[in-house]
């Protein structure tokens, strides 16, 4: 791993690989907060691209993402790079923002609130409810088969469990054949790990998976139109909020939205909360022996595990951020994986505690209108999946180190081996 002189704070590039090597930069993010808590990054390994401001405080981060009007979301997208942006692939869009701007996570209002409304209408807390018991039959499915495969008892909780059981979630709310799981967890492997080569070899790969979604969504959404079913799909296309639906486009990106955030979040942040449990017996015997809940168990999980390290904005004018002056058009990062660490409103942030409480952490976004709008599902699904794993597995064990994701956006381990 990279080490950084304190003199040299300055100028860190947080989008140096090397400083993420073994997961979030904390110590780095600490001195941050104390020192330099709106931190310019020059982003040398991208020539094409502009640096981009830090916001490292909780309250900052949950001002600027509350101030939609001065700090974009559709102006400049969500990511530091935009990976299209030098030398787009054969058929790629030549605005390299136009795929993101067709999501409403990267729409700003008033055309992300009427979005989000006709989108409310059909992801309703209730449909997250209706399938707690195809999520059970979904997660001991996945251990059967993991089981199946090893049976000799160690297996990787990421790669043989945690890939598959949200695709086979989400995709059984969309009305997707839970066999094609595997596709779903392909195409997001190869549209949001693009920083790391040995799941993206190159970025025309990236491209290409987008096109096969959108070519296998299509096909959904049309059949969905002559043959309604009782599903996620079905309900996207039958929202309506004052006489107006979702275009085609606008329910296929949704679908995508959807299976991006909630394959990527779910799986990232369960198995890193529970390879934290197994690497504290005290802890893992809170949840165990039920003196602390689950559902307070996986808050302490979103904290300190947030599946995202951060999200974008763009400032919409000069202005300033803690004193900090900013210029219009100048990219702002949102790092949740630095607010939930703040000390000024966590006591000791860096131990993981699953007795936190209250425990107003920002791993579901940092404030104002784009609070994840699946964040009811991932927390239902994260606290079964808890409790299955303890009921059936009253034995599981860490069995080696594993490693993860190369990533400075995707917070996320990429294979936990464990043993019953």
């Amino acid at each position: 791993m990279a080490t950084i002189p304190a003199q040299d704070l300055t100028r860190v590039d947080l989008s140096d690989l090397s400083l993420w090597e073994d997961g979030p930069p904390h110590e780095l993010f600490s001195r941050m907060r104390d020192e330099h808590p709106v931190h310019w990054s020059p982003l040398g390994g991208f020539p094409w691209e502009a640096g981009f401001w830090s916001v490292t405080r909780y309250e900052d981060i949950a001002w600027v993402g509350r101030d939609w009007e001065t700090f974009s979301s559709e102006r400049g997208g969500i990511l530091a790079v935009n990976q299209f942006m030098e030398t787009p692939p054969p058929g790629a869009p030549e605005d390299p923002l136009a795929l993101q701007r067709l999501m409403m996570i990267s729409q700003d209002p008033p055309r992300h609130d009427r979005l989000k409304a006709l989108v409310q209408r059909a992801f309703t807390p209730k449909r997250a409810l209706d399938h707690t018991e195809r999520m059970r039959d979904i997660i001991n499915g996945a251990y059967d088969r993991a089981l199946e495969r090893n049976p000799d008892g160690h297996f990787d909780l990421v790669q043989d469990v945690g890939v598959y059981v949200p695709a086979m979630v989400i995709g059984d709310m969309l009305g997707v054949p839970r066999e094609d799981a595997f596709k779903l967890v392909d195409w997001t492997n190869r549209t949001t790990a693009f920083e790391d080569p040995r799941v993206v070899k190159d970025i025309e790969d990236t491209w290409v998976a987008l096109q096969e979604v959108f070519g296998y969504v299509h096909q959904i959404v049309e059949a969905r139109k002559a043959h309604p079913q009782d599903d996620l799909t079905s309900a996207l296309l039958q929202a309506e909020v004052d006489d107006e639906h979702l275009t085609d486009e606008q329910v296929i990106m949704f679908w995508f939205l959807l299976m991006v955030a909630g394959n990527d979040s779910t799986r990232a942040t369960f198995t890193s909360g529970m390879r934290s449990l197994l690497e504290d017996p005290e802890q893992l015997a809170l949840v165990r022996d039920g003196d602390v809940t689950r559902e307070q168990a996986i808050e302490e999980f979103v904290r300190y595990h947030p599946a995202f390290a951060y999200m974008r904005r763009t400032a919409m004018k000069d202005t300033e951020i803690a004193g900090q002056p900013i210029a219009e058009g100048d990219k702002v990062l949102l790092w949740f994986v630095s607010g939930n660490r703040d000390a000024s409103v966590f006591e000791d942030p860096h131990r993981f505690d699953v007795r936190r409480d209250p425990n107003a952490h920002q791993g579901f976004g940092g404030g104002g209108r784009h609070f994840c709008l699946g964040a009811g599902l991932a927390r239902l699904e994260m606290q079964i999946w808890l409790e299955e794993t303890l009921r059936r597995f009253p034995g599981l064990r860490l069995d080696g180190a594993g490693d993860r994701l190369a990533s400075t956006f995707l917070n996320q381990n990429r294979s936990i081996p464990v043993a019953v």
